[in-house]
């Protein structure tokens, strides 16, 4: 298959995404680079002069941090991994909540659910809340943008953003 086609498949996919974001509520586009030594596996994420940085938000002073790493096979793109992460600046550790999933759990000891969200609180009695794995269905990047336009105050730049939404995740989870 060599590489040209698995990077192609892979842009497909940073092309569908950034399509549905660009026209709802970002200009921040994601990238796609190979993993070393998988010719065949790739992250998506924003780079800017070489580091991952999380997306500009419309009317919004909050970022959102979106990471995929997919496998190419059969001409179709595998997710073994996603990161999303909605932050109060463009540093990693400013993040309010933050969805994830992972094909492999890294630790097989550690039963926790694969798809998942973490939310940066505290519970009553001042314990941090942020290690704790809520378990979620895997996620489309388009319902998290929903949710952020929804319930958190990003601006969506059309009346359409939710069929735009919609019409974009419409294949999410479909086996290949």
């Amino acid at each position: 298959m060599g590489i040209e086609l698995p990077r192609r498949v892979a842009q497909g996919l940073a092309d569908h995404l950034n399509g549905a974001l660009n026209r709802t509520v970002t200009d921040s586009r994601l990238s796609v680079r190979p993993i070393a030594g998988y010719a065949d596996a790739f992250r998506l994420a924003r780079i800017v002069d070489g580091s991952d940085v999380p997306l500009e938000l419309d009317g919004q002073t909050a970022w959102l941090f979106a990471e995929h790493v997919v496998v190419v096979e059969d001409e179709k793109c595998r997710t073994e991994s996603y990161s999303y992460r909605l932050q109060a600046d463009p540093s990693p550790g400013s993040w309010l909540i933050r969805w994830e999933y992972v094909r492999e759990p890294p630790r097989a000891e550690y039963a926790y659910p694969r798809a998942h969200v973490h939310v940066n609180g505290f519970f009553a009695d001042g314990a941090p809340v942020a290690r704790v794995h809520i378990a979620t269905p895997r996620l489309p990047l388009e319902l998290v943008v929903r949710n952020l336009v929804s319930d958190w105050g990003v601006k969506p730049r059309t009346e359409d953003w939710l069929p735009i939404l919609e019409d974009s995740a419409k294949d999410f989870g479909k086996p290949n």
